[in-house]
């Protein structure tokens, strides 16, 4: 029953949250919050993604964590030296990401 509560209670406030975007769509934010709005986005994506590059099943291991540190350098390499092309940097990236963890693997 405690369950059912903490899910009635999440989606009354998600909805809640959304409501209230609604609610207040004609108005504009104040401007400091305007001014950091755009740094939102790539805070929570680093807060997403961080955990995965260092600790990619709970533990900190230079095997696990190296091919995905150096696919997202030649990514982001990649990225920036081909116009910001977002395909050559992801196939770029999802390369170096197999062939150093099949290098790490068979060593």
């Amino acid at each position: 029953m405690a369950e059912l509560l903490t899910l009635a209670v999440i989606g009354a406030g998600t909805y809640a949250m959304r409501a209230a975007f609604l609610v207040t769509a004609r108005h504009q934010p104040p401007a400091p919050v305007r001014r950091l709005l755009p740094y939102v986005g790539p805070a929570v994506l680093a807060a997403i993604t961080l955990p995965a590059f260092v600790a990619p099943h709970g533990s900190v291991s230079f095997i696990r964590t190296a091919p995905a540190l150096l696919a997202a350098v030649v990514a982001w390499m990649a990225w920036r030296c081909a116009n910001k092309n977002l395909p050559i940097a992801l196939f770029g990236g999802l390369a170096v990401w197999w062939l150093t963890s099949w290098a790490l693997c068979a060593a």
